[in-house]
């Protein structure tokens, strides 16, 4: 009798112990998760997911080890075009290590890149419903990216990796929050990059000239920003459409370097108009240049509009090809013939030209 009496009393206080300890106790764990230095809780819907085994592993604190092997499935989901089941498994292994950013950024470009691309050619689907199910897999996989940078918002690669997916040319895009995703990415960690894709993609948004244009010379402060040719063609654009007092002007010499290289540089810019990228006097420049160093005709970047369609070879006067999967005659852009067979003998041109004595 005395014994279990003596066992009850101790049960008793390893209770009331366990009660007053309890608030403390939550208080440090929830510290040291602020600190990553202790993962997250598990969801209720995670625990399901997992089952009986899995459960026995992640209670034994292997959560990394069971993340791990979930992510071979999710590769062989990726191998079997098994989208919704790639989702659901990404699902379990960001909730098991969601501290591990290769899982976020994994998840997402899966769904908004590989399952994406895989729809725009499935068979026998509805254009759309094919159109539908695309835009669903890259929102779900943007759904991935910010839940990340909700979950760590110190994150600068996160961030970028936003930034990138919702900007991109041919897929869905949010420009204005991609831009915002860039900024993020600059203001965490100054990188120049993040710094020049911030303008890349805020340079795109329509009625944000002013906008860009402050954010452009900012860029073009650091002298480091101006060894890439992005960067250059951008604020020569943005400073044509901005039209500031002579004496804060810079000549298109100055921006590119010399005459020469905003010849040879300008034309690659003004093939980029489906990117949505400011032209504000880039048809002026390319055409006075072009004059300047004496372009034939036939190699003229601007003999034609960019999306102009030929099946006939302009130049050659040949027939293109039939397409093997219609049979019908292939059409294309005066972009994709200047850049692909007559950029290469302008830029010689301009070569020639510029280093020919006087």
């Amino acid at each position: 009798m005395k014994l279990v009496r003596n066992l009850i009393v101790v049960l008793i206080t390893m209770v009331l112990v366990g009660l007053a300890k309890a608030p403390y106790d939550e208080k440090v764990a929830a510290d040291m998760r602020e600190r990553r230095l202790l993962p997250k809780p598990i969801e209720l819907d995670t625990w399901e997911e997992l089952g009986q085994t899995g459960l026995a592993i992640a209670l034994g604190g292997l959560r990394s080890m069971i993340a791990s092997m979930l992510n071979i499935r999710a590769y062989v989901h990726w191998e079997n075009q098994e989208w919704y089941e790639l989702e659901q498994t990404y699902n379990t292994i960001v909730a098991l290590q969601p501290e591990t950013r290769y899982y976020w950024t994994a998840a997402a470009w899966h769904l908004s890149s590989n399952a994406y691309a895989d729809y725009e050619t499935k068979p026998d689907i509805p254009d759309g419903r094919r159109r539908r199910i695309q835009k669903e897999f890259f929102w779900k996989g943007m759904a991935f990216l910010e839940r990340a940078v909700e979950a760590y918002p110190e994150d600068a690669r996160l961030w970028s990796e936003l930034g990138s997916a919702l900007s991109q040319v041919w897929r869905p895009r949010d420009l204005a929050r991609a831009a915002e995703a860039y900024h993020a990415a600059f203001e965490l960690n100054g990188n120049l990059q993040a710094q020049r894709q911030h303008l890349y993609v805020l340079s795109r948004i329509p009625g944000r000239e002013a906008e860009a244009w402050k954010f452009g010379r900012a860029m073009w402060a650091n002298p480091e920003n101006r060894k890439f040719n992005s960067p250059r063609d951008i604020y020569y654009a943005l400073q044509s459409w901005a039209k500031p007092p002579r004496f804060e002007t810079h000549s298109i010499g100055d921006i590119f370097g010399s005459r020469a290289q905003a010849a040879l540089l300008l034309p690659d810019y003004w093939c980029r108009q489906q990117e949505g990228y400011p032209m504000h006097g880039v048809r002026e420049a390319i055409n006075e240049l072009c004059e300047e160093f004496l372009v034939p005709e036939l190699i003229h970047p601007l003999r034609f509009d960019p999306d102009r369609l030929f099946r006939i070879h302009p130049v050659t006067g040949e027939s293109f090809p039939n397409s093997p999967i219609t049979g019908k005659p292939i059409e294309r852009r005066w972009r994709s013939i200047w850049l692909d067979q007559l950029r290469s003998e302008y830029r010689a041109h301009i070569r020639s030209i510029y280093r020919a004595p006087p």
